[in-house]
C-alpha cells in the first residue's frame, strides 16, 4: 500500500479536514486498499515553510497549504490574495479558472501535483480596538505572517510596522500580549481560538485568501496510472466541495464570532474608499517583484469582463 504522508495548518474537526477525511476513505475503497492518507493536522509538522522542506527532504508527500505556502512554491499565486483585488466569489471563481491550467502547469515544473483548489476565504482584521482605517493601526501591535512579501507590501502602505512571526506562534503570542491584532478568516479565526483574546472584527474583508492540495510529483509518479487517475478524479471532487463548505462556513463563523462577543467595527464608504486605494497602489507596485505585469494585465481583463456580462 502506498501511503500518502500529508500536513495541514487545520485543526481535527475542522470543514477542512473533514474533506481530507472524506478524500482518503474514498480513495482507500475505490483503489482496493492500495492508496490511502496518514494526516498530520494541526500544525503538527510545524509552519507551511517548514512543511515544503519536509516535503522536499521526502519526510512528507503532501499537504493543504494557504496562499502564504503555495507562494513561497510559486511566488505569482499571490496575485490572488491582492488587497480588494474581488467584489464577490463569482469574480474568484472567474480567475480561478482562467489562470488553472498555467498554474497547474507551473506547480508541476517545481515538483508539485496540483490537486485542487482549497480557499481559506474572505479575511478579516480582529483587534482589541477597532481598525478601519490606516490611522486606527497607530499604537496597534499587529500580526504578520514572517517572511510574507504581500502582508510586508500591505503594512508598508499602510505606514505600519507589523510584529512578524510564525503562524504557529499567534496564539501565544495574544496571550502575552505580544500582538492585539491579527488577520484571517472567520473559520480560521475561530477554530485557531484566535478570537478569545481579541474584541472588534471588521466589517467588511480586505482581501481573499486562497489555498490549494500539493503533492509531491515524485510519490504521485509511484502509483499506478489507474490510481493516478483516481487520486485527481477524487481531489478534485472533495476540493471543490471543500470551497463550498468553506464559504458557508465562514459565513456561519463570522455569525459566531458575533455570538461570542466580538463586536463589528463599521466603515463608512468614505473609509472603505480609502483602504481600496492603498489597495489598488500594492497591486502596482508588486507587479514585476511578486508576479509579471502580464499576468496582473490578465486579471484584471479577466475582472473587466466579467463585470461587464450581465449576471442572474
Amino acid at each position: 500500500m502506498t501511503l500518502i504522508r500529508f500536513a495541514t495548518l487545520a485543526p481535527e474537526g475542522t470543514t477542512w479536514m473533514d474533506a481530507m477525511r472524506s478524500l482518503d476513505a474514498e480513495l482507500r475503497e475505490r483503489s482496493g486498499g492500495e492508496v490511502g492518507f496518514k494526516f498530520y493536522p494541526n500544525m503538527a509538522m510545524g509552519d507551511e515553510q517548514d512543511v515544503i522542506r519536509k516535503m522536499r527532504l521526502g519526510q512528507l508527500h503532501g499537504a493543504g497549504f494557504t496562499g502564504f505556502g503555495l507562494g513561497e512554491i510559486l511566488p505569482e499565486i499571490r496575485i490572488l490574495e491582492l488587497p480588494y483585488l474581488f467584489q464577490n466569489e463569482g469574480e474568484i471563481d472567474c480567475v480561478k479558472t482562467a489562470l488553472d491550467a498555467e498554474i497547474r502547469i507551473s506547480f508541476a515544473e517545481k515538483g508539485f501535483i496540483f490537486l485542487g483548489w482549497a480557499d481559506v476565504g474572505w479575511i478579516y482584521f480582529y483587534a482589541k480596538q477597532p481598525v478601519v482605517t490606516p490611522r486606527d493601526l497607530s499604537g496597534v501591535k499587529a500580526w504578520a505572517w514572517a517572511g510574507d512579501p504581500l502582508a510586508a507590501a500591505f503594512f508598508a502602505e499602510l505606514g505600519r510596522s507589523p510584529v512578524t512571526l510564525s503562524i504557529t506562534d499567534v496564539i501565544m503570542a495574544l496571550q502575552t500580549k505580544m500582538v492585539d491584532a491579527v488577520y484571517a478568516s472567520p473559520l480560521a479565526c475561530l477554530a485557531l481560538q484566535w478570537f478569545t483574546k481579541l474584541d472588534y472584527v471588521s466589517d467588511v474583508p480586505f482581501t481573499n485568501s486562497v489555498g490549494a492540495v500539493l503533492l509531491d510529483k515524485k510519490i504521485f509518479d509511484e502509483l499506478s496510472p489507474t490510481n493516478q487517475s483516481l487520486l485527481l478524479e477524487i481531489a478534485q471532487k472533495q476540493t471543490r466541495r471543500l470551497v463550498e463548505r468553506t464559504r458557508e462556513d465562514n459565513r456561519l463563523a463570522y455569525a459566531q464570532l458575533l455570538k461570542e462577543g466580538l463586536k463589528p467595527a463599521p466603515s463608512s464608504p468614505e473609509q472603505r474608499c480609502e483602504m481600496q486605494a492603498i489597495g489598488y497602489k500594492i497591486h502596482s507596485q508588486l507587479a514585476g517583484k511578486l508576479y509579471p505585469q502580464t499576468l496582473l494585465d490578465k486579471v484584471n481583463n479577466v475582472l473587466e469582463q466579467y463585470r461587464t456580462r450581465p449576471h442572474r
